[in-house]
């Protein structure tokens, strides 16, 4: 870690107090678009996007298909997906996104959403970051209400979508 000085009395050999800065986060540590081939066979996707310790959400669709968008959370946990092209309910296959781990993802052979032989996919991976990207479940009430988030500042977007029946998705843009 970089040390910066601090502003404060100096000691009496004159160098001051230094203190540890944190590392900066850069768009490359929480933010991945990814491109591979599908062969039907596990195999694990490193983009290098820590998604084990930190959390986030994969987001994958073929690119020569008329396939759906396939959506992966750490807070839903591997194998369970949303479409985000369908007012479907979440559904869940044990041969898609199969786990989340430090560097990306692993993936099981299915044939069609994630890693089909003769497809080819895109996997936007978003890690959860303050002032970037969270995830929240929450159980509905029927009521107004505030969710909390970790987002340490106003979200600029919230997509909200519930998961154990059919129902529209709902999006939210400050602009």
């Amino acid at each position: 870690m970089p040390l910066v000085q601090t502003r404060g009395a100096a000691s009496a050999q004159g160098f001051g107090e230094f203190a540890q800065a944190a590392a900066p986060v850069y768009i490359e540590d929480v933010f991945s678009a990814y491109l591979w081939s599908g062969n039907s066979t596990n195999r694990s996707i490193v983009n290098n996007i820590n998604l084990s310790g930190k959390g986030g959400l994969v987001w994958i669709k073929d690119r020569n298909a008329g396939l759906n968008h396939t959506l992966f959370d750490t807070a839903r946990g591997a194998t369970n997906y949303l479409f985000s092209d369908t007012t479907s309910a979440q559904g869940s296959a044990s041969n898609t996104l199969t786990a989340f781990n430090s560097t990306g993802f692993d993936l099981g052979t299915n044939s069609s959403y994630v890693n089909g032989s003769g497809y080819t996919y895109v996997g936007w991976t978003f890690r959860e970051q303050p002032k970037f990207f969270d995830i929240v479940t929450y159980t509905g009430n029927g009521a107004n209400r505030t969710i909390a988030h970790n987002l340490g500042s106003v979200p600029g977007c919230i997509i909200i979508k519930r998961t154990d029946a059919i129902e529209d998705w709902n999006v939210y843009h400050r602009s």
